[in-house]
């Protein structure tokens, strides 16, 4: 008995014991939760913004009609040009005065095609998923569905597409029909109609190789059916639709075997559309726009899609001219040659700021370069020596935007036309046929998202050019473009820079008895980064410090400024700060505002992330290039909602007040918009909030932008990473530094990394001297063997301890040839010969550059294989 007492009385004693150390851990749990409370609640609370509407400039008021046979109408005049309208084919005309050169809008030489002969032309989206294509001659304006308004400085062209045919296949052919209705009412009529001569014996043949194309003889149901799952190629629908027409298979036909086999038709309404564009001279300048707001319809079945503007405007035939070049701004940018059609890759096409961006999120991208610049252009030489050429630029819409190119060719026989193009369109609708069961899931069944139509002015203004013109006038033209309509001030330094990106916290995934965790890991602590500035002391280094913010590379979401421990105290911050300012350096910290990597601050995906077209949060992982798909073993990383940014950044900005200079790697280049079908946000709505916060922060900050696009060079006062490339398209004649051109003394701007690349460095210094960049380099204080295996192996050969020689060799040489040169301020460049180049300076010196690897002579210089001559000033 007294035993079971002095038991009882144990176990009361150890359960006491248990329960109060359960809680002081409770007691420690909650303390720290107390603690740690104000920096979740500070995360969580990530505000929201209402969703802002699109500003509509609307359509201009009409001051009167033209007649649509008024013939040829002078709508404006000023700065020695003037507009005309062919109130009969809608043909716009600019003539200079003093030069007598004219553009034309549309072509007619008796060869051109209905497109040449079309201001518009229209690409519009029906809900069974398919795309259809109208030019505005065919559909509009040989029909006279048009009306014309004057309008202060131009005109207002209201066309009224409507189908007088419809082209879905559905309407015309059965997707089921018995073996015995097929032979008599299509192979037995096809005979009849060739024995009563009203078809050869070739188009009857045409005919049943299209059949056998399009159905497929199932013997154990008696039937053929239609074997295409999607739709055919346009092609074969309009000879398939030839072929029910030519044996004269009717509509009660169609809907007679398709209820054999219990199959509905649907005949939809005809299509229609009232689409307005307006044209006015600006400033000697044509200016077109396109409301897409304005645009009517009559069936809900459709939604237009995509709009192109003026498509044939300053055409080239190949019969009239064999000397002239495209410009387009893919990368740096890049020439076509004129007449050098190739049928394997028939037309060029790219989107603006990659703007398909989160239809092809999946894939690999096709192309390594992307287009930061809404621009284009055409100059040539006819067969009399008369010259001129066109600038167009994208003004409102280029966050929708695209760039095409046809090539001509002399001998059409291999396809193609006689007609070098360049012109734009843009998408009024953004769409993406999402895979139903994911995006590398075998099963082919797709559904269609899209964004309804998108409010947009989109706006294309044409330079013209009255004479002989190339590449480097029309990039001066843009550049002084941006000036005037942004307010630039153009500014040169001739002070040699070396940019260095340091890379600081990087979170590594380390195991414990085979329990994975992951922990933060400094590359470059700031003790380490003075040391190296103090070695660095006779270059004067502009320096990026990469994961100091938010729990560093792998970061969280930057509504706050909180520095990663990882690097060192702030003490240790100060005295780096300051090292770096007393040899004329600058120190900027590097923050990540629209990226999330790490979610545990209390980023919620589902409510703080942007949403793609399959209706889930956008997560972006690295590519697998072995197998070309995201990589499910690497780190997803997510963007955050647009209409979260603004509260994001106002608190990073509140929180941050102590560190002058930031930079921002994904608010230069990023292109924002979330698909979630609930609450769209387009990327024009998106845009303006961008920019709305790039405002607050260069009114606060100094700023670095990571590869901006153009329109946002005004807010940088470096822009990083500047490629000197184009993506090298089989049709292209060479890249160009459009780009670097355009930027000359807007912004600084760096090169590519010397020494992350598979270049030498005498590549990077051949930039610097012929386009007055800065040459840049990414460095680490440890061993990159720590990165092997992690989201960070694509970073090599970065220790600063192996590249501190070539760094230190690198900024002497640019030292001494700037010093030579005595200018940023380029006023001149030209192509010599193949990847061999010249510029002129304000300061009249020269630079001659052969980016070839194999020596060349030009202009009376030999040039080593990457290598470069300085001509002093006179």
């Amino acid at each position: 008995m007294l035993k079971d007492v002095r038991e009882a009385a144990s176990a009361r004693k150890k359960a006491a014991g248990r329960m109060a150390l359960a809680l002081a851990l409770l007691a420690v749990l909650a303390g720290a939760a107390i603690a740690y409370l104000p920096s979740v609640v500070q995360h969580y609370s990530i505000g929201r913004q209402p969703l802002p509407e699109y500003e509509r400039a609307g359509l201009s008021p009409a001051t009167g009609e033209i007649d649509k046979e008024a013939g040829t109408v002078l709508l404006a005049q000023n700065e020695g040009r003037e507009l005309y309208l062919d109130a009969r084919t809608l043909n716009l005309k600019v003539v200079d005065a003093q030069s007598g050169a004219t553009w034309n809008s549309l072509y007619e030489d008796g060869k051109s095609g209905d497109a040449e002969k079309s201001p518009l032309l229209i690409r519009f989206l029906g809900k069974d998923s398919a795309l259809y294509e109208w030019d505005a001659y065919k559909y509009a304006i040989q029909n006279g569905r048009y009306t014309l308004n004057r309008i202060d400085g131009g005109v207002q062209i209201v066309l009224d597409f409507f189908e007088s045919e419809s082209y879905r296949l559905q309407e015309y052919l059965p997707q089921k029909i018995s073996i015995e209705h097929y032979e008599k009412l299509f192979l037995e009529k096809l005979e009849q109609e060739v024995s009563q001569g009203k078809l050869t014996e070739a188009q009857a043949k045409k005919h049943e190789e299209s059949l056998s194309i399009a159905y497929q003889r199932d013997e154990d149901n008696g039937l053929y059916f239609f074997k295409f799952s999607g739709l055919p190629p346009l092609s074969l629908v309009k000879d398939l639709i030839q072929f029910s027409k030519a044996v004269g298979y009717t509509t009660e036909m169609l809907l007679a075997d398709s209820q054999q086999y219990g199959i509905s038709v649907t005949i939809a309404q005809p299509a229609r559309f009232v689409v307005t564009m307006e044209a006015k001279l600006d400033r000697g300048d044509l200016v077109v726009r396109v409301p897409s707001y304005s645009i009517e319809g009559d069936n809900d079945f459709y939604t237009i899609q995509n709009i192109s503007v003026l498509p044939a405007f300053g055409l080239v035939s190949a019969e009239k001219a064999e000397d002239g070049q495209i410009v387009v701004p893919d990368g740096a940018g890049a020439l076509f040659q004129i007449n050098t059609f190739n049928g394997k890759f028939p037309e060029y096409e790219r989107p603006l700021y990659d703007n398909t961006y989160y239809n092809t999120l999946y894939e690999l991208p096709e192309y390594p370069e992307t287009l930061s610049m809404p621009v284009f252009g055409l100059y040539a030489t006819d067969l009399r020596g008369r010259s001129q050429g066109h600038l167009g630029i994208v003004e409102k819409g280029a966050e929708l935007g695209y760039v095409k190119v046809q090539l001509g060719t002399k001998d059409a026989s291999a396809g193609g036309s006689l007609y070098n193009k360049v012109y734009s369109s843009f998408d009024s609708t953004q769409y993406s046929r999402v895979k139903v069961f994911g995006p590398y899931s075998d099963n082919e069944a797709r559904f269609l998202a899209d964004t309804g139509l998108i409010p947009v002015d989109y706006t294309v203004r044409y330079k013209l050019f009255a004479g002989k013109a190339d590449y480097y006038d029309l990039a001066r033209t843009y550049r002084q473009h941006l000036i005037d309509t942004y307010g630039l001030k153009p500014a040169y330094s001739t002070e040699p820079k070396l940019f260095l990106d340091v890379i600081g916290t990087v979170t590594l995934e380390k195991r414990r008895l085979g329990v994975p965790y992951t922990e933060p890991y400094s590359m470059t602590t700031y003790s380490q980064l003075l040391d190296i500035v103090k070695d660095l002391q006779d270059v004067n280094a502009v320096v990026n410090y990469k994961g100091v913010f938010n729990g560093g590379m792998d970061n969280t979401i930057g509504n706050k400024a909180e520095l990663v421990g990882a690097n060192g105290s702030r003490k240790e911050l100060e005295a780096l700060r300051k090292q770096v300012e007393s040899g004329n350096g600058s120190l900027f910290l590097h923050a990540d505002l629209m990226r999330v990597a790490d979610t545990s601050g209390g980023f919620w995906p589902k409510s703080n992330a942007l949403y793609g077209y399959d209706g889930k949060p956008v997560e972006i992982r690295k590519y697998n290039y072995a197998f070309g798909n995201f990589d499910p073993d690497s780190r997803g990383r997510y963007l955050l909602h647009p209409l979260r940014l603004s509260d994001t950044v106002d608190k990073f900005l509140k929180d941050s007040q102590a560190y002058p200079n930031l930079s921002l790697g994904d608010m230069g280049s990023t292109y924002y918009a979330s698909y979630n079908p609930r609450e769209i946000v387009d990327p024009v709505i998106s845009r303006g909030i961008v920019e709305e916060n790039l405002k607050k922060l260069s009114a606060r900050k100094k700023l670095i932008l990571e590869n901006p696009a153009i329109d946002r060079i005004g807010y940088a006062a470096y822009a990083s990473d500047i490629s000197r490339e184009s993506s090298g398209y089989a049709t292209m004649y060479s890249s160009i530094p459009f780009r670097q051109l355009v930027m000359n003394g807007l912004t600084e701007y760096t090169t590519l990394d010397v020494n992350l690349a598979a270049d030498r460095s005498d590549y990077f210094l051949l930039q610097a001297f012929e386009l007055g960049s800065l040459p840049k380099f990414t460095i680490s204080a440890e061993n990159v063997d720590v990165l092997k295996n992690s989201e960070y192996s694509d970073y090599f050969s970065m220790q600063y301890a192996v590249l501190a020689d070539e760094i230190k060799a690198v900024y002497a040489e640019y030292s001494e040839g700037l010093a030579a040169i005595g200018s940023k301020e380029i006023v001149g460049h030209r192509m010599l010969a193949d990847n061999v180049f010249e510029t002129t300076y304000a300061s009249g010196a020269s630079v001659i550059v052969n980016y070839n690897k194999f020596p060349v002579a030009a202009a009376g210089s030999n040039l080593d294989a990457l290598g470069y001559v300085i001509q002093p000033t006179p």
